[in-house]
């Protein structure tokens, strides 16, 4: 089941690492632009087996962005239309992210907000609910679209006199957001995951306990509260669904030069209790969680651009360093199928030479790809 982590909780653990370079005498890399290719993938999803988008650009601020489509799996490539925006570099105004909730209906968001209605052909800009100033995240589901928002302005950061705020539309429209009754604070990391009519609202905060909400048609059934095995010390990162009551989440502990104690959460009760996997090895922080369908994990790290995974009905860890130079950013990984499963490298926003990677052996190998 593909979930969403949107460029705040990639900043969440983004941020930790710059300080922790920064602080350590360590030069941040800064954004350069070499020639122009044809297409540079940003963001990636499937609806279906059959049917994935992706959301890039020529690499640079200066182009709309542009969707490509697949039909068939993946073997081909074309594109399907243009946004009315380009890429969004952080802090500027744009689009960084896409989500399909069917092979028809889809969005790209982050911060401003466009929506389809036909595969990718045509897009429409949408207001983001509320009169707020920008979308933060978005999932996509079949009980309908969900968004966070914020009124602070675009490249201004978090401001504490302004609670986040989370609206419903309906499935398949882009009109009559309401409201969720769901408190969010200004610096609360919020995540998203659904099943199904089911739809996981986690609001994960450093000085408050994480907060589960279950909800349906935008009403809340139920909270709960989760907490990572090392309370003190730990914040959640990502949130996944893969079945009925099966919820996943992702802690890192104790994260500092590049390091953290990383631990999955499993719960097979709609996130009553829980069941504490120590992921074993230190390297990268845990950023991105996604979780198929048979019950493969995988997760992936920034600062050292790992993939862990967990095979499907085993207990075994498994990581390569082999096939990514360290400190790239690694982003948008969702599984297509039982056996195959997507990433991105770098951000196009800032760079033509992104890339998109794919294995097709459960991740024990993968192959950079051209859409």
């Amino acid at each position: 089941m593909r979930l969403y982590v949107g460029r705040s909780a990639i900043a969440l653990a983004g941020a930790v690492a710059t300080a922790i370079l920064v602080s350590s005498g360590t030069s941040v890399a800064t954004a350069e632009q070499p020639a122009v290719p044809k297409f540079a993938p940003q963001s990636i999803v499937w609806p279906t087996a059959s049917d994935g988008y992706l959301l890039g650009s020529c690499g640079n601020a200066s182009c709309l962005a542009e969707v490509q489509a697949t039909h068939d799996g993946g073997k081909t490539w074309a594109k399907a239309g243009k946004t009315h925006n380009p890429l969004a570099m952080s802090g500027e105004p744009g689009l960084t992210s896409l989500q399909f909730a069917s092979p028809k209906f889809g969005w790209a968001y982050d911060p401003y907000l466009e929506v389809t209605k036909d595969s990718g052909r045509t897009w429409t800009k949408v207001p983001v609910p509320g009169g707020d100033a920008k979308v933060l995240q978005l999932l996509a589901a079949s009980d309908g679209t969900y968004v966070l928002t914020s009124g602070c302005a675009i490249g201004t950061g978090i401001c504490d006199d302004k609670p986040l705020k989370v609206w419903r539309a309906p499935a398949g429209k882009s009109s009559g957001w309401q409201q969720v009754k769901v408190p969010v604070a200004a610096d609360d990391n919020v995540l998203f995951a659904s099943q199904g009519s089911t739809v996981y609202l986690l609001t994960a905060s450093f000085t408050a306990p994480n907060k589960l909400n279950t909800l349906h048609n935008g009403k809340v059934q139920s909270t709960t509260t989760i907490t990572c095995a090392d309370a003190e010390d730990a914040i959640v990162t990502s949130l996944a669904a893969n079945g009925p009551n099966r919820l996943f989440a992702l802690c890192i502990a104790h994260y500092g030069r590049g390091q953290s104690e990383k631990t999955v959460m499993v719960s097979g009760d709609g996130g009553k209790t829980l069941r504490y996997d120590a992921v074993p090895g230190t390297l990268g922080l845990g950023s991105q969680l996604a979780v198929n369908a048979d019950g493969a994990v995988m997760l992936t790290t920034v600062t050292a651009s790992l993939v862990y995974n967990r095979p499907a009905l085993t207990k075994s860890w498994r990581y390569d360093q082999s096939w990514l130079e360290n400190s790239e950013h690694i982003h948008d990984l969702v599984w297509q199928s039982a056996t195959t499963a997507w990433l991105v490298e770098r951000d196009a926003a800032y760079t033509p030479d992104s890339k998109l990677w794919v294995t097709r052996d459960a991740g024990a190998t993968w192959k950079a790809v051209t859409a």
